[in-house]
């Protein structure tokens, strides 16, 4: 906990921690309701937008709200337990006014099919909306919130990192920041919310809270590194959801690159994953593996977590090499705030950058990889059995995306686990505000978007998007209303 200062640098109504979708609807949200909001981002503006921006841009919103909660009791599944009727009903009609409202801004809404779980109850009411026609990613979500924001000449401070929550008794009365190495206190008057993502890019929250990932990065901001959850933890909040995740996915990612490179492999066939024992371990695919969603699979029946057993390469050959490029990111999807290394389209630039191992027989770059020879050359010789059969008795890829691995030279690229973003962070409330260990609110403190989300389990594309509209206007509204812990209102 800090206490206050004696002085204070600069004071406002309402302070917003994080610019992405989540930050931008609260400060709209509180800004329209007749509240003075300073917007604050750790990030350059050049990098501005978080997950948000560099996002596949989709809003999921369920055109009916009773159908919406089944379907979200049914992605939940075990995990319902830790989310009350209230806050369900909340998320409910206002996942359900979210297209009005985006509307209301100025979208245009496409939909497009994508329901991950058509067998689950309520499925019917998915729909999955798009800014305008165009493929999925780009930034034409992002360009509309951004500008609906900079309409309102909110004001907006970069590289401006919150670092300490200003606590008396139960009520935040403001922030510490660190803005060109100096510190900053920010009053806030009526409410701080925190926008300010998840913990992907933080190795030893990944290690503390999520399972089976030992090293990971992250294929979207860098700057989520979790301090929203620490300077939570600092208050006394309670957290929830840490161990659900959006990922992984498998990516490459080099030593001069901050972020996780995204894999694009459409092209060619003749291609496995391998792990440490020479084996392969899933249906490979783009990103991971086919049935795949965002990081759970269904084994035995039971939708679980994916494991991914480190560390894990990708073996091809010549004629896969020569297919085309392997990670170059597509041109409407740059998932990486221009932090995307421009990969060469023959791959032989990284393998020159020793990024790709290469070898004359299979049993040799067996050798560079620290992996079994008899091991790697039994799989590949099974994989190609099964490639010249049309058929995958193990893991079940189609005829179209066999072909064996039998040109040489021969290929190793290790990969990575990476994730698009976390869901877990401090507890919030059907008012969106922080609660605390003892399960009380915490007094004028609010959040929004996937730093807390409400995602306990399975997860449906565009909702966390559309999460961050949902709470964003209720975290904004109530933090303009200036509610303290006891709910009432604050002058």
């Amino acid at each position: 906990m800090t206490l206050a200062p004696l002085h204070w640098d600069e004071e406002a109504e309402v302070v917003v921690v994080g610019y992405g979708f989540a930050g931008a609807t609260a400060a709209m949200a509180a800004h329209d309701a007749g509240a003075k909001v300073l917007l604050l981002e750790k990030a350059p503006e050049i990098h501005k937008g978080g997950n948000s921006r560099v996002s596949a841009n989709i809003v999921f919103w369920p055109d009916d709200v009773d159908k919406g909660k089944a379907y979200f009791r049914a992605m939940a599944g075990p995990f319902m337990d830790d989310i009350p009727e209230e806050m369900l009903d909340v998320w409910a009609k206002e996942m359900f006014a979210n297209r009005a409202w985006l509307e209301g801004l100025g979208m245009t809404p496409v939909e497009i099919p994508y329901v991950e779980f058509p067998d689950f109850a309520g499925a019917e009411c998915v729909r999955v909306l798009l800014n305008g026609e165009g493929p999925i990613g780009g930034e034409r979500l992002w360009n509309l919130i951004e500008a609906s924001v900079e309409a309102r000449h909110l004001d907006t401070r970069y590289e401006t990192a919150v670092i300490h929550l200003v606590q008396e008794e139960r009520e935040i009365l403001g922030v510490i920041a660190e803005r060109q190495g100096k510190r900053v206190a920010i009053r806030a008057h009526r409410g701080v919310v925190l926008t300010c993502g998840g913990f992907e890019n933080n190795p030893v929250m990944i290690r503390n809270y999520v399972s089976g990932l030992p090293r990971v990065f992250p294929v979207g901001t860098p700057y989520n590194t979790g301090d929203g959850i620490r300077m939570a933890q600092e208050i006394g909040a309670d957290l929830w959801h840490m161990n659900n995740v959006s990922g992984p996915i498998l990516s490459f990612k080099a030593e001069e690159i901050p972020v996780a490179q995204w894999l694009n492999l459409p092209h060619g066939q003749s291609y496995i994953f391998v792990g440490a024992d020479g084996t392969r371990f899933t249906m490979e695919g783009e990103p991971c593996s086919v049935g795949d969603a965002h990081g759970k699979v269904k084994r035995h029946g039971q939708w679980g977590q994916q494991t991914l057993p480190l560390p894990i390469y990708m073996i091809f050959d010549e004629a896969y090499r020569t297919a085309g490029h392997i990670g170059k990111a597509g041109a409407d999807w740059d998932v990486s705030h221009g932090n995307r290394y421009d990969w060469s389209d023959d791959n032989l630039r990284e393998v020159a950058k020793g990024w790709i191992n290469t070898a004359g027989t299979v049993r040799e770059l067996a050798s560079l990889i620290d992996v079994s020879a008899e091991a790697l050359e039994g799989t590949v010789a099974r994989f190609n059995a099964s490639a010249k059969d049309g058929d995958d008795p193990d893991w079940g890829r189609g005829r179209a995306t066999l072909a064996p691995i039998e040109t040489g030279p021969f290929y190793a690229m290790e990969l990575t686990p990476a994730l698009v973003n976390t869901q877990g962070g401090p507890r919030r409330n059907a008012q969106a505000q922080i609660v605390g260990i003892d399960g009380e609110p915490i007094g004028r403190l609010f959040s929004a978007g996937e730093l807390g989300s409400i995602y306990s389990f399975l997860y449906q594309g565009g909702g966390n998007i559309a999460e961050c509209f949902a709470f964003g206007r209720v975290a904004g509204r109530n933090a303009a209303k200036g509610i303290s812990d006891s709910g009432a209102s604050q002058s």
